[in-house]
């Protein structure tokens, strides 16, 4: 009945807000969501990738399975420092696959091997070349973790020096990567985004920052929940498609880009809620989408393991995990989505 509620008051007020958006400028909203939530999450984690080739290096001066150990810690933060960014890969951004770049999943363990056996070179220029399946963070977590394995990972280091070569190169190649994505945003985008404004959504930056939220809640339901755990089109289960399941952290992570969009709609100074709430002045649907994220975050938190481990010993709780993000999601791609006269895009269940 709640939920019938407000599509009945999202169809009323749908009409009011397209006539009320045609006739006024850009408020600060748009001008100001790159400065107050894109710039942080990006400079956070460019901080951080800083902060793991410092502690590669320190491994390479001095292989000890307690420095591989710093390493590895630092990657789990590195990594979920990440997933919050994803949250703003949309328009152009997007389109020239700096995502992909920096953390594709899955990666191919095969070939990263045989680079690692020719002794490739490790410059930046070089590995930039390579498909995304042998670099980035997947990489990393593979090189860091091996197959859940830590101390198999630490004796490949000690038995190939050139393999701390390659996690160096690799790790440097990130940190361009994402001092190159805040270039691109502070020489042009960041106005261009702000000044997106048109009726297509591939030109309104309304559209393609609301989109990303529906699209991140999406992704994280099927493809790093629902395709691993057999809860999709196959009941197989398949835990290692999940995202960082050799680290474990593969919870981690989804909880990481969670809290990021909650952040964007309704914590941070520049906020969806305020937008929503000006429409809806019942408060209503906020209301009920802090109620979703408190559900999926409890939900989150009642696996005792990792997902990796949940997917075979925990169905129930996982399957329960899976259907809250449709409820939240609904909020946000029915409800949400005509309040802001949003055209919901389709998702790209491959990836962020």
């Amino acid at each position: 009945m709640k939920k019938r509620f407000l599509s009945i008051l999202a169809t009323l007020t749908v009409l009011v807000a397209c006539k009320k958006e045609e006739n006024q400028p850009l408020d600060t909203f748009y001008q100001s969501y790159y400065e107050v939530n894109i710039q942080p999450a990006l400079t956070n984690f460019k901080t951080e990738i800083e902060k793991q080739i410092l502690y590669t290096e320190q491994f390479q001066q001095n292989k000890t399975l307690a420095n591989l150990e710093i390493l590895q810690e630092q990657w789990k933060v590195t990594a979920t420092t990440y997933a919050k960014t994803r949250v703003y890969n949309f328009g152009r951004v997007k389109d020239l696959f700096y995502d992909v770049n920096i953390y594709n999943f899955p990666v191919n363990t095969t070939v990263i091997e045989n680079v690692i056996q020719k002794k490739d070179p490790t410059d930046i220029q070089n590995i930039a070349t390579k498909s995304t399946t042998v670099k980035g963070l997947g990489t990393l977590e593979y090189l860091l973790f091996n197959n859940q394995d830590r101390q198999q990972a630490f004796n490949l280091f000690q038995e190939e020096a050139f393999r701390t070569d390659y996690l160096i190169g690799v790790t440097q190649e990130v940190q361009k990567q994402i001092q190159d994505l805040l270039n691109f945003w502070e020489n042009g985008y960041k106005t261009e985004f702000a000044n997106s404004n048109g009726k297509a959504c591939t030109d309104n930056a309304r559209c393609l920052a609301f989109n990303q939220i529906i699209n991140i809640l999406d992704v994280n339901k099927v493809t790093k929940i629902g395709k691993p755990a057999g809860l999709e089109k196959s009941d197989n289960l398949a835990p290692t498609l999940l995202e960082a399941y050799r680290s474990e952290t593969s919870l981690e992570l989804i909880k990481a880009s969670l809290e990021e969009i909650e952040y964007v709609y309704s914590k941070s100074e520049v906020n969806f809620a305020s937008i929503i709430d000006g429409i809806d002045t019942s408060k209503e649907l906020s209301k009920q989408i802090a109620l979703h994220f408190t559900e999926v975050d409890a939900n989150i938190t009642a696996i005792p393991n990792s997902l990796y481990t949940a997917i075979t010993e925990n169905p129930t709780q996982v399957a329960t995990l899976y259907n809250s993000f449709t409820l939240l999601n609904n909020h946000f791609s029915v409800d949400g989505a005509s309040l802001l006269s949003v055209t919901v895009l389709p998702t790209d269940n491959d990836g962020d």
